[in-house]
């Protein structure tokens, strides 16, 4: 060591600190080859009512480069220092992207997606989040018209809904596309979530005087946002967001409802007035010039909205408990975005904990997703009942238009004839002293008929005395096609005389 100190003794200090930096730093080829480390392992794609998403699973970021070309429209994604085992084409075809292509490509991966048109997108790219692999995404936004129009028909089905005064309810399964939700025991929480949806859905179309629509209708993420905008543009007179539970305690079960806090709608009244006030058709209320007004209306709503909210989640807990058997969780108060409806009765359901291997198990279950439906149908009803509307005066005047009554009618045919209305408007007028002994009162209850070999929909009709058509939309059918072991939720109304 004395010999080489004696060596490099007549060297100039400069020449010797870089000599000793140069040789104990690593060497250029492992540095890039540890820049190659990263991995593009797949791509996918979901189509939303306004954009399509393109997500490339990552294994870690890369330096990346977006631009646009034309003739065709292509968005073009360079991303350097990442590797792809072989090129390949994904063939999506919604009327915004074509196809999306990758390659690789010198010191890096090139993904090429085939545009519809010259459309807006954005890019950008996601950490690691809670299990979940780090991911780029490309959001090509589909043509505003396209989007207006589907938000016009959304605002017309409204309409004709409130002319024949029927009471909607707008179901938001929650989660979806890149958002699995809580993924326990094999089970993802969007499917699980969605598929409650829909037969929630279709069991209140199923019963007169409701109509349900779905915040999404597929596998794709919507925006928080996006879902209570929906809920306003139906107009709806009920909101339910559905979610399933998770917990680092494997023990935790039971079934939770919330509804909105006092103290987070007060928090959000200022950012909700300064959107609402540009549309103030979402709450039917007439806004006014001055602020001051503007924050009681808003104010108002809101505590219509926490005060229906409660009451309903009371009742949602009550029939999920009596009709599925789980434990009852408790109405639980929170500030969930989704919540955040002024004007609109507005809960979030959870519906059992998949870190709980007894509940996973029956939230896998058709069955069991068939009885929770059935506790929220039968709550929805039970807390509209003593608010039925009856028709609107141009649906009474269309209805005697249809069946004109003759001049020289009995007193015995107009009984005929009223005792033809519904029981919603029978018990409307039952309040005079006159009619007070001709009230009735229907009662719904559920049955679950498992279909069995030579079975047919007529027979099946006939025994239970329901409707061909009701039992369709019941099950969401859209054929007269059963198979045996297949299990028809049949609703079954018996009508009391008081």
């Amino acid at each position: 060591m004395a010999r080489v100190l004696l060596k490099v003794r007549g060297l100039p200090l400069p020449i010797l600190l870089v000599f000793i930096i140069f040789s104990l730093s690593p060497l250029p080829t492992k540095a890039y080859s540890r820049a190659h480390l990263f991995w593009l392992k797949s791509v996918r794609h979901w189509t939303a009512p306004d954009h399509t998403r393109v997500v490339l699973d990552v294994t870690g970021p890369g330096k990346t480069r977006v631009f646009g070309l034309s003739r065709p429209a292509r968005v073009v994604v360079d991303i350097e220092g990442m590797k792809v085992k072989a090129p390949g084409v994904e063939r999506v075809g919604d009327g915004v992207v074509r196809e999306v292509r990758w390659a690789p490509k010198k010191r890096g991966v090139r993904v090429v997606l085939v545009l519809e048109g010259d459309l807006k997108y954005h890019f950008f790219y996601l950490k690691p989040f809670m299990g979940r692999a780090a991911r780029y995404v490309v959001d090509v936004e589909k043509p505003e018209k396209v989007v207006v129009q589907e938000k016009r028909q959304r605002e017309e089905a409204a309409a004709k809904e409130k002319k024949e005064r029927h009471f909607i309810v707008v179901i938001d399964p929650g989660h979806g596309g890149d958002d699995p939700g809580a993924i326990h025991n094999g089970i993802v929480e969007k499917w699980v979530v969605f598929s409650i949806a829909r037969k929630l859905a279709n069991l209140l179309n199923s019963m007169p005087g409701f109509r349900a629509y779905l915040t999404r209708k597929g596998d794709y993420y919507l925006p928080l946002r996006k879902r209570v905008e929906i809920a306003h543009d139906y107009k709806a007179d009920l909101f339910i967001s559905i979610h399933c539970n998770a917990a680092p305690n494997r023990r935790a079960r039971g079934v939770m409802v919330f509804a909105l806090s006092s103290r987070g709608a007060t928090d959000n009244v200022s950012r909700m007035l300064a959107r609402i006030e540009n549309t103030a058709d979402m709450l039917e209320v007439e806004f006014t010039k001055k602020r001051e007004v503007n924050y009681i209306l808003l104010d108002l709503a809101q505590d219509y909205s926490r005060v229906e909210s409660e009451k309903f989640a009371r009742l949602a807990l009550g029939s999920l408990v009596r009709c599925t058997g789980m434990p009852k969780g408790g109405v639980k108060k929170a500030r969930f975005t989704v919540l955040k409806n002024p004007g609109i009765p507005s809960v979030l359901v959870e519906i059992g904990f998949l870190t709980n291997r007894r509940e996973a198990r029956l939230l896998r279950s058709s069955l069991f997703q068939t009885r929770v439906a059935i506790g929220l149908a039968d709550a929805v009803e039970e807390y509209f009942k003593g608010k039925m509307k009856a028709p609107s005066p141009e649906v009474m005047m269309a209805r005697a238009r249809e069946a004109p009554q003759k001049v020289g009618s009995s007193a015995s045919q107009k009984e005929e004839k009223a005792s033809k209305v519904p029981s919603r408007i029978r018990v409307a007028h039952s309040s005079s002293k006159r009619n007070k002994a001709y009230r009735r009162v229907s009662h719904r209850r559920w049955i679950i008929h498992v279909v069995r070999k030579g079975d047919t929909l007529w027979e099946i009709s006939r025994k239970y005395g329901v409707k061909i058509k009701t039992i369709l939309v019941a099950n969401g059918l859209r054929r007269s096609v059963i198979y045996p072991g297949q299990r028809l939720v049949l609703p079954l109304t018996r009508v009391t005389t008081l």
